[in-house]
């Protein structure tokens, strides 16, 4: 999870918001906003004076003040950040773009946060909407932060929730306040009461196995080795992990080589910037686009058309684990002949073979004049060739497609589906050295599980295991994709040539 705050940190690009007293933490209005945008998916734009009577409307004195108050949120005991490092891949050179490298400081998985909520009830029973709200936070409906749909910001409310009602508009229940601190309610009635259905959304869930030795380069070297795999920590452990952004990255490079294709439509010219080259038709709306001014507002600010994306890819963590302290050996191994070997096997277990697993690798540039090794340019990478993953998690808010783009609903899911398609297909390569024989996956299964009303997507309800081909997809479904995949085409096409 990533919460920025004001200033800086000298390790860094993007530091995390730190409190008076030097602690990591969550601002209540960062937990506000994403809770009231959470809620106002929920409702819909025809129930947004619901919205206001809840959380209130600074634009009108009917409304006013929020009757929900969060208090800020303490990041709880000792807690070690990680620096995460971002580039943007140049789509002329395939390297990174110039200008476009960034770093970030993140609070890993596992960190614990307290969630304190007030409710001012003033006319009896809270909304339904309140417990609908924990119960999103239950099943990690909610993200929280910045990249929220590169792999950050997803929360769980754990098992410890307490609820208290306070009665302060009487002698009693005042005095009990302040005595018993309230009533307790019973959570397990209360989701009785209240059945929780979560806005529209499509869940892809892709089980997948490395053909090739699969990583995401760290962003320091090692000793003896000289490039290892990124790890992340979760609770008291490290696991290695493909960051949701890689994921997300490689995805949207191969929608806009697809969007090119078919739209015919060249590649910008190499003196364009990275922000402009990736500036493709629907693939903006599908992955998101950044910030571009485009005039003054009514306060004189400048406006923007940036937009957050309709897609979360989640993290994807390795099912080996292995404590810190172990892995910081092999870090800082200093022979492959004398220590690594012994200290990567204490790190996976001590037992087997550790090279089976994680196989030190060394590569080298040839001398074109010479025919001999390049002179400086011998490498060594720590290879994973026997590591199983978790399978690759992608949400799909149709909620908010829907409300901002009702009328590229279908073509952005006739894209999404394609650029699954050749993921399943072995045509996208994900990971460090994609182009030296690395990151090369098979596709064992996609699932699709979508919810809400879905009368436009006729045949995607329910959990559907998605055939490579996209063969097994409700005919009908088929069908309407495909025609307003090719009028979108023709409609993109039209244009262009005007």
């Amino acid at each position: 999870m990533h919460v920025g705050g004001v200033g800086g940190d000298a390790d860094t690009d993007l530091a995390l918001a730190v409190n008076g007293r030097g602690n990591y933490y969550l601002p209540g209005t960062s937990l506000a906003g994403a809770f009231r945008g959470w809620m106002e998916s929920l409702l819909g734009e025809e129930n947004k004076a619901q919205l206001k009577d809840i959380w209130g409307d600074h634009e009108s004195d009917k409304h006013g003040a929020s009757f929900l108050i969060l208090n800020d949120a303490e990041i709880q005991g000792k807690q070690k950040i990680e620096i995460r490092e971002g580039v943007g891949i140049d789509r002329h050179t395939g390297a990174a773009a110039e200008r476009f490298k960034y770093s970030r400081a993140i609070l890993p998985k596992g960190a614990e946060f307290p969630l304190n909520i007030t409710f001012d009830s003033q006319k009896g029973e809270p909304p339904a909407e309140l417990w609908y709200l924990l119960q999103a936070l239950e099943q990690s409906d909610i993200r929280i932060g910045a990249a929220k749909t590169r792999g950050l910001g997803r929360v769980q409310l754990m098992n410890n929730l307490k609820i208290e009602k306070q009665s302060l508009n009487n002698a009693e229940g005042l005095f009990d306040a302040l005595i018993n601190g309230g009533e307790v309610q019973n959570w397990t009635a209360i989701k009785a009461n209240h059945e929780y259905k979560a806005p529209e959304n499509l869940n892809v869930e892709i089980t997948w196995t490395p053909r090739d030795p699969v990583m995401v380069k760290a962003e320091g070297d090692g000793i003896a080795i000289d490039m290892l795999p990124l790890v992340s920590q979760v609770d008291s452990d490290v696991w290695f992990v493909i960051p949701g952004s890689s994921i997300k990255g490689v995805l949207r490079a191969h929608a806009e080589r697809i969007v090119r294709t078919v739209c015919q439509v060249d590649i910008a010219k190499e003196e364009i910037e990275f922000d402009e080259q990736i500036q493709v038709s629907l693939v903006e709306v599908l992955f998101g686009s950044a910030e571009k001014n485009s005039g003054k507002s009514k306060n004189g600010k400048p406006k923007s058309n940036g937009q957050i994306g309709m897609i979360s890819i989640d993290d994807c963590y390795a099912k080996i684990s292995m404590s810190a302290t172990d892995w910081a050996k092999v870090e800082n191994a200093t022979s492959m002949e004398k220590d690594l070997k012994p200290h990567l096997k204490a790190a996976l277990g001590g037992k087997g073979d550790p090279y089976k697993t994680l196989q030190p690798a060394m590569h080298v540039a040839v001398d074109r004049w010479t025919g001999g090794a390049a002179d400086g340019m011998l490498y060594s990478v720590l290879e994973p060739i026997g590591v199983v993953w978790d399978a690759i998690g992608l949400q799909v808010d149709l909620a908010r497609l829907r409300k901002y783009h009702e009328d590229l609903v279908q073509p952005a899911i006739a894209l999404l589906l394609l650029v699954l398609r050749d993921f399943a297909n072995r045509k996208i390569p994900i990971g460090y050295g994609t182009n030296r024989g690395m990151g090369t996956v098979a596709v064992t299964d996609m699932k699709l599980n979508a919810s809400g009303t879905l009368d436009d997507l006729p045949g995607l309800e329910g959990e559907i295991s998605l055939a490579s081909d996209l063969s097994n997809l409700d005919a009908e479904l088929r069908q309407q994709l495909s025609d307003k995949w090719q009028a979108w085409i023709a409609q993109e096409m039209q244009k262009e040539a005007v």
